[in-house]
């Protein structure tokens, strides 16, 4: 069965005077109807980017320069804005990361949380009232009634993120995109947001495209994950297969920086050296070589294409994949 959403050798760029710099170069990946697929990564590798630009939410400044984003077998970035605008919200809908800025300031949430459901599903207005409810208790906010006449600035950040994700999940979309839907939430509330995308995926078959940069939110919720590092896929794996064996480099340096819950408090943290290139679009061969413990004398620092050493796992690392050890 063809993949629900496909991404094939996506390239983005955006505009800086009269240049355009790559951003996002030969990105590839798949999510299935019913799948929870993690992108993870540090700020700075494409991965945001990556996701706004399958509902052609790059900014002016952003284009696809070449590749497909195929959704049940359509090309979204070949669309209009019209043809998008049935999409959006309906079929594939978004968790934004930037919750300040997402809600509009002169509407009530119950107004802007039943636009939704009024325009795609066709109902009443008092019906959608009933469901913006019945979501905005199930992602754990007390007293909905009241909280559907109030503004967004009467809420604090958590709420306005639990605000957004029920607005997300009000038409019932085939694929849902969450950019950090976890963020300035307390870990009692980040556990009931896990349960219900899991139950959501359960009883609806629908499809999740994860960003995070928590691994523990990944270990809980994912069935695959894909590692990504200045604008370029470089791990994917199953959750379980990549989260016990990395394999590239990048990947096994983020796996020694998440703290344990038994760490040696005495003992500093581990920080990945150097930080992600800004034009890594110029650059050749292996992005990741100046921070990579084999560093500068790696022999294959100009090899740069994915491996798959078995079937659903790929690497941007032969010699990793050969099994050597760099820790």
């Amino acid at each position: 069965m063809p993949a629900l959403l496909s991404i094939r050798d996506l390239e983005i760029s955006f505009r800086q005077g009269k240049r355009l710099m790559p951003a996002v170069s030969g990105v590839s990946f798949d999510v299935n109807a019913g799948e929870i697929v993690s992108l993870v990564g540090e700020s700075g590798s494409g991965k945001s980017v990556t996701a706004l630009s399958v509902l052609g939410l790059l900014s002016r400044q952003g284009k696809v320069q070449g590749g497909q984003i195929l959704f049940d077998g359509k090309n979204l970035a070949a669309l209009s804005e019209t043809e998008l605008d049935r999409i959006r919200g309906k079929e594939i809908a978004m968790i934004f990361q930037d919750i300040m800025y997402s809600l509009n300031p002169v509407f009530t949430i119950g107004s802007q949380l039943t636009e939704g459901m009024r325009r795609h599903l066709g109902v009443s207005g008092e019906e959608a009232w009933r469901e913006g409810k019945r979501l905005l208790s199930r992602t754990g906010i007390r007293d909905a009634e009241q909280v559907m006449k109030k503004y967004p600035h009467m809420l604090s950040g958590g709420m306005r993120q639990r605000v957004m994700i029920a607005m997300a999940l009000s038409c019932k979309p085939r694929l849902l995109i969450a950019d950090e839907p976890t963020t300035a939430l307390d870990v009692t509330i980040q556990y009931q947001i896990i349960q219900l995308l899991k139950s959501l995926r359960d009883e609806e078959g629908m499809a999740v495209l994860l960003i995070t940069h928590d691994i523990g939110v990944v270990a809980e919720i994912a069935d695959r994950v894909v590692v990504m590092y200045a604008g370029q896929c470089v791990e994917e794996a199953d959750a379980e297969t990549l989260l016990s064996r990395p394999a590239h480099p990048y990947t096994r340096a983020l796996m020694r920086a998440v703290p344990g819950l038994h760490d040696d408090r005495s003992v500093l943290l581990y920080a990945i050296p150097g930080r992600v290139p800004e034009q890594y679009g110029l650059m050749t061969g292996c992005r990741f070589a100046p921070r990579c413990p084999w560093g500068e004398n790696c022999p294959d620092k100009e090899k740069d294409r994915l491996i798959s050493p078995a079937p659903g796992r790929l690497c941007r690392c032969p010699r990793a994949l050969g099994g050597e050890d760099h820790a």
